[in-house]
């Protein structure tokens, strides 16, 4: 009787496994489609691509190779504030106050 239980339990663990798997290769699946139309949409055509060449070239006073290119999706004010947090540098605190009623 013990055989029947282990492999009624087993048989139950498996198809709680397959279930499973199968609710991942959903969701795989979805993300797949999701990155497709993300990289369709945000494709940067030649036009592009020399633009971003030659206003490289101008800024480093020659011709460079532009081997990969970033989409920022973010405010100016964000990273701005980010970096001004991220500072490690010290800084020049403010001078502390003086107690009015300290002798000097």
């Amino acid at each position: 009787m013990t055989d029947q239980n282990e492999i009624a339990a087993l048989q139950q663990t498996i198809d709680q496994l397959t279930a499973r798997l199968a609710a991942a290769e959903g969701r795989i699946a979805e993300f797949d489609r999701i990155a497709v139309g993300w990289a369709q949409e945000h494709q940067v055509d030649e036009d592009t691509m020399m633009v971003i060449a030659a206003a490289v070239a101008a800024v480093l006073g020659h011709r460079a190779k532009v081997k990969q290119i970033h989409f920022h999706e973010g405010s100016g004010w964000t990273t701005a504030g980010r970096m001004e947090v991220q500072d490690h540098r010290k800084t020049q605190a403010r001078p502390a106050r003086q107690n009015p009623l300290t002798l000097h």
